[in-house]
């Protein structure tokens, strides 16, 4: 179990038991590191870090958090929202709500896919869950630019519709396009399958099964959840999101997830234009080096603002950050890149 406030870390080993005794020392140093450069550092960007949790052995090892958050502080996870969304969607198709991912958004919304657009017709929720449904969409512009979707969809005063209503653009299932509406849709075909609100769905789902009681939800004005980005947590409970994907969707030995989903979920997809990474369902995969003779697969859930966290199988390790960097340097990336990595090398 998580105790609260916590950014975790994972490391799995051949024996966890074993591989987790091995990286304690090497972990709690590097922790100590971190902890003395946050400390000490004069940049602005520092003074914005709100938490860092790190999990190991069942345990968490180290739980901070700064500038007058508190661990009780519910905080919006901005974009890592998304990733939970394709837990929800991996859980309507569990139950038997939606038949598969390979179902065509066209079935769900008729009124929105007209026969002679023979492309959007295509449209399959896998394409919505990794980026690449083709639809016209601008959203990695500045936030004053007027063609900026994502912030269009954000004042339309109907997330779910602006979602639905943009062209196309590109054939589906061949290109990766970040874009904020795709969830929208997800979000939109488990309420229309499962008849529930998608808060409600994902409280007697996923929430209530974690223990996660207390979270908050941005709604449009028809009352839709904003799924792109809208839901504020707890630290503590989004590394139990870490912990599910970890233990491959167990929790206290219950099935939440199907395996089957986590796996489809954590593998790459498309390659993205961020960093060499690639792209799970909703969740970011990438291949990251340990030495020069060894990489490791990190899935991450990632916000706007420094709202990260880490999740490593290899090692059974999860790191989270919560800051409010907007516009200026992320720490958690750099503290993780630069700390806590470094220290899996020493590691057999």
């Amino acid at each position: 179990m998580i105790r609260p406030g916590v950014t975790i870390v994972f490391v799995f080993f051949s024996s966890p038991f074993l591989a987790a005794q091995a990286i304690i020392p090497t972990l709690d140093n590097a922790i100590l590191k971190a902890e003395n450069r946050i400390e000490n550092s004069s940049m602005p960007s520092f003074r914005n870090l709100e938490s860092f949790l790190v999990w190991s052995e069942d345990s968490l090892r180290h739980k901070k958090y700064y500038n007058g958050v508190s661990g009780e502080s519910l905080h919006q996870v901005q974009s890592q929202t998304k990733s939970i969304v394709s837990l929800l969607m991996g859980i309507a198709i569990d139950q038997g709500f939606v038949t598969s991912e390979l179902e065509k958004v066209s079935n769900f919304f008729p009124e929105y896919f007209h026969k002679e657009d023979s492309l959007k017709s295509l449209v399959t929720i896998r394409d919505l869950l990794t980026m690449s449904s083709g639809f016209e969409w601008e959203e990695m512009i500045p936030f004053n630019d007027q063609r900026n979707d994502n912030i269009k969809m954000n004042y339309s005063g109907s997330y779910l519709q602006y979602a639905l209503s943009r062209p196309m653009a590109a054939k589906p299932s061949v290109e990766f396009k970040y874009n904020s509406g795709s969830p929208m849709i997800v979000a939109g075909i488990i309420e229309k399958t499962t008849k529930m609100s998608l808060d409600k769905f994902a409280e007697k789902y996923l929430f209530n099964p974690l223990n996660i009681v207390e979270y908050r939800w941005i709604k449009d004005s028809k009352g839709f959840c904003h799924a792109g980005g809208g839901l504020f947590l707890k630290p503590e409970d989004m590394v139990k999101i870490g912990i599910l994907i970890l233990d491959k969707g167990k929790w206290n030995r219950n099935t939440i997830i199907s395996e089957d989903w986590i796996r489809k979920s954590c593998q790459p997809n498309l390659l993205t234009t961020f960093s060499e990474q690639s792209y799970g369902y909703f969740w970011w995969i990438q291949e990251i080096k340990v030495s020069d003779a060894k990489t490791t697969k990190v899935i991450s859930a990632q916000g706007a603002g420094g709202q990260y966290m880490y999740i490593i199988p290899e090692y059974s390790l999860i790191v989270a950050f919560t800051e409010n960097n907007f516009g200026t340097p992320l720490v958690g990336p750099f503290l993780f890149s630069t700390y806590i990595l470094p220290a899996l090398q020493h590691v057999p």
